[in-house]
């Protein structure tokens, strides 16, 4: 440690000098350290006298730094960028964020409308997402929450059921017209299966085989939330999560097919660890969750299509 201090000089002289190069002289470096321009000069001179050299130059009209400054200059900034940045690692928060992590899907049609309400109440506090498909991410003990789709939570969870699930064939009010004079013109816009309980269209077809939609082609999408967004800007038919797509049912982008609902017998629940002690932040945010009030429900729009 004595060796420490003899070898550096003090650690403000060189935040000092590091704010007038930045702002480009002393008044403005200053004004971001909201101290008087003769404390920035009184600084500078006592790394100067340390040093043994000067580092800018005097009697100039703008700033300039003499050979020593301009080979200083970025060696401490990157010292000083190193060590906040290292000190920002550990540092605890005042409130620390409360960490919820769901799927895409659940995440963009869901969770996301909600912790934009949640941020605007009385009990408004830090979030903190994790988006994964993966449902193993989706159970870590770093998170205070996660939202799951399970017909119970795991064990070592417990939690409570958000929605349960109902699933309908949807489209764009624009396609309508067409699928009901010429259905083989439209597509069933179809995902990947991250898990083994997905349910996509293959899983659907078994269920209605008798269903004319089950004739219909295929086009692939990356994800379930791309399969809805084209089923929106009006590419053919998605399979919708009734409760998870409230909003776009309810506003008319979307028509339900009416009799073609399937009930999983799943859903998507909040959890969180088995004898964990929830602080107040994660329980307030967890009740408003889990409120149904929180989102009044609407009705939603149906082809007539049974």
């Amino acid at each position: 440690m004595e060796r420490l201090r003899k070898s550096l000089p003090p650690l403000d002289t060189l935040l000092f000098f590091d704010a007038v190069i930045r702002n480009g002289g002393f008044t403005a470096a200053s004004s971001e350290l909201y101290v008087s321009q003769a404390a920035v000069s009184k600084r500078i001179r006592q790394l100067e006298d340390w040093l043994g050299t000067p580092l800018f130059e005097r009697g100039t009209r703008s700033l300039a730094t003499t050979p020593a400054g301009a080979k200083l200059a970025e060696p401490v900034a990157m010292a000083l960028d190193y060590l906040t940045t290292s000190l920002e690692g550990i540092r605890s928060p005042a409130k620390p964020a409360v960490r919820i992590a769901a799927n895409n899907a659940v995440s963009v049609f869901w969770l996301f409308p909600r912790i934009k309400a949640f941020a605007f109440s009385e009990a408004s506090c830090p979030i903190e997402t994790v988006v994964s498909d993966d449902p193993a991410a989706l159970l870590s003990s770093d998170h205070d929450l996660a939202i799951i789709y399970a017909s119970a939570p795991p064990e070592g969870w417990e939690g409570v059921m958000l929605i349960a699930e109902e699933l309908t064939p949807v489209l764009s009010p624009c396609c309508l017209e067409a699928f009901q004079n010429e259905p083989e013109s439209q597509f069933l816009l179809d995902y990947e299966r991250y898990a083994p309980d997905w349910i996509n269209w293959d899983v659907w077809a078994k269920r209605h085989g008798t269903s004319v939609l089950t004739t219909l082609p295929r086009k692939v999408c990356k994800t379930y939330s791309q399969s809805i967004g084209r089923a929106i800007a009006g590419e053919g038919l998605a399979l919708a999560s009734c409760a998870l797509l409230r909003d776009e049912l309810a506003s008319g982008a979307l028509l339900a097919l009416g009799g073609e609902r399937y009930t999983t017998g799943k859903g998507y629940f909040l959890v969180h660890r088995s004898g964990r002690v929830a602080g107040r932040q994660v329980a307030e945010f967890a009740d408003f969750l889990a409120d149904a009030d929180c989102f009044p429900s609407q009705p939603l729009n149906k082809s007539g299509i049974d």
